[in-house]
């Protein structure tokens, strides 16, 4: 209003117009429509009981499990292969770095078997059948696996070449059926 206004205004009108309170309280059934309208417009959201915490969906909880399934699983997967890889990278610094130092790895594990041996033959007098049997198939074949590997690193060898070509007949003699030991057949 101006002061234009209020010269018009009768002296009732303007008592009348003083006294009404200057704030109102809005009445209850227009918030609810106020608010009702706002959320249709999607303006704003329902007000849930318990405070404003929203609920999350099934499918959004179920995703969310399932990723941190696959995030922990890989991260398992990771720390295998890179301590894998770090366990290889150590074994192949601690191998043997030239040719002597081969040489010297070589004299003291032949050094070592032959110990071994010499022990076990000492102790195979007073051992069980079985285990004295273990023991000889072990050693037979930690030799073979070395006439092998010399085979392969000096083929021109022929220590190797005879050892070798024993165990060979050795094992051509052992799958030939002995004198009065029936062969058996296995028909398909």
């Amino acid at each position: 209003m101006n002061d234009h206004d209020e010269d018009e205004m009768t002296p009732d009108l303007r008592r009348a117009l003083q006294s009404l309170p200057r704030e109102q309280e809005p009445s209850r059934l227009l918030e609810e429509r106020t608010v009702r309208a706002l959320r249709e417009r999607g303006m704003i959201t329902a007000h849930r009981p318990g405070g404003s915490i929203r609920r999350i969906p099934r499918a959004w909880l179920g995703g969310a499990v399932a990723a941190g399934f696959a995030l922990f699983a890989t991260g398992l997967a990771a720390g295998q292969w890179m301590g894998a890889r770090a366990a290889t990278e150590a074994v192949q610094t601690a191998q043997v770095q030239s040719a002597p130092q081969a040489a010297l790895a070589v004299q003291e594990t032949g050094t070592a078997y032959v110990q071994a041996m010499a022990r076990f033959a000492e102790l195979s007098d007073s051992a069980a059948a079985p285990q004295t049997a273990q023991g000889r198939e072990v050693a037979v074949r930690m030799m073979r696996a070395a006439a092998e590997e010399l085979l392969r690193i000096a083929p021109d060898d022929p220590l190797a070449a005879a050892v070798l070509a024993t165990f060979q007949r050795a094992d051509s003699a052992a799958a030939q059926p002995r004198p009065g030991e029936k062969q058996r057949v296995v028909w398909f």
